[in-house]
């Protein structure tokens, strides 16, 4: 049941949003709650820290995990581009860099990384479709360094990506990218777990909370790599298909004029990079804000045509 909530949460934030998003005023009413969401959730965790800082004897933010929830941390991406849409000048400089800040000090590289994606899909789409293509590998040599420090080079960075290339051989060697393993199977051989110790010294599948059952419930620490192994990669790709707006603005359209639009892009953008490294959508409350984003955005795009 807990593999298969995934889907569920899913499936009923696409069923409230089918019913909701008909119509445009409660569109509308769901970006300005997005927006909101945002300003909170940054407001929130400052004074978390003020709070963290004098409770706690010595405490540093450098030292562990700082935030305040899961669902903190996407209102401070999310305010990330809402600073970039709605703020101009000093302002806006001043107010970026203290999001970009906030998300260095929360204990998470992927909260950085994600609110970082925003700035730089921010002026990546600012030039024409056709210099987005030479710019593309700038960015992905940009991206190449940044990962190559030490926050993404760690233990913790290493058992993801041998967690991902695990996942990723599972679903080619036994179910050719099309079919998943289905639900109630483990995500890791237990090989695997015995190699994640052996090498790196995690054995956390092998004796954590959960003991033995570690490996059912213990995904991937990305959320999309998680619905690969259940449904396939190609299955997965189904959740592309209504956001091709969204690829056209990354792709081939220029940036939009259109404020409220351009800022559901920059925030579904940024969400997409945390949950690549987080469990995220298997858990019903960031389930939920992630998949609140992405409806508005998709029935937003609706309500132009």
């Amino acid at each position: 049941m807990r593999q298969f909530f995934l889907f569920f949460y899913l499936t009923c934030s696409y069923i409230i949003a089918n019913k909701v998003f008909q119509k445009k005023e409660n569109i509308i009413a769901a970006i300005t709650f997005i927006k909101k969401l945002a300003k909170i959730s940054i407001i929130l965790q400052l004074l978390y820290f003020a709070y963290l800082y004098i409770t706690i004897p010595n405490y540093s933010p450098l030292k562990g995990f700082s935030y305040l929830s899961a669902v903190g941390v996407m209102g401070i991406i999310i305010y990330g581009g809402y600073v970039l849409v709605y703020y101009k000048g000093l302002k806006k400089i001043t107010l970026l860099s203290l999001t970009l800040l906030t998300s260095a000090l929360l204990g998470h590289s992927s909260s950085f990384f994600a609110v970082f994606a925003i700035v730089l899909v921010h002026f990546y789409i600012s030039f024409s479709p056709k210099i987005r293509f030479i710019t593309l590998g700038v960015l992905g040599v940009v991206m190449m360094l940044l990962l190559q420090l030490p926050q993404f080079t760690d233990a913790n960075a290493s058992w993801r990506l041998m967690y991902w290339n695990h996942v990723l051989e599972t679903s080619v060697s036994k179910n050719w990218l099309i079919f998943g393993n289905g639900f109630g199977l483990p995500y890791m051989t237990i090989e695997f777990a015995q190699t994640l110790a052996d090498k790196i010294n995690s054995t956390f599948m092998l004796t954590g909370v959960n003991n033995e059952f570690e490996r059912w419930v213990t995904p991937p620490h990305n959320s999309f790599l998680t619905i690969v192994h259940h449904i396939g990669l190609l299955p997965a790709f189904l959740i592309l298909i209504p956001l091709k707006n969204f690829l056209k603005q990354i792709f081939i359209v220029p940036k939009s004029n259109d404020r409220e639009e351009l800022f559901l892009f920059y925030a579904l953008f940024g969400l997409i990079a945390w949950v690549s490294f987080n469990v995220i959508l298997e858990v019903p409350h960031s389930a939920i804000c992630f998949w609140l984003i992405y409806f508005t955005y998709i029935f937003y795009g609706k309500s132009k045509v």
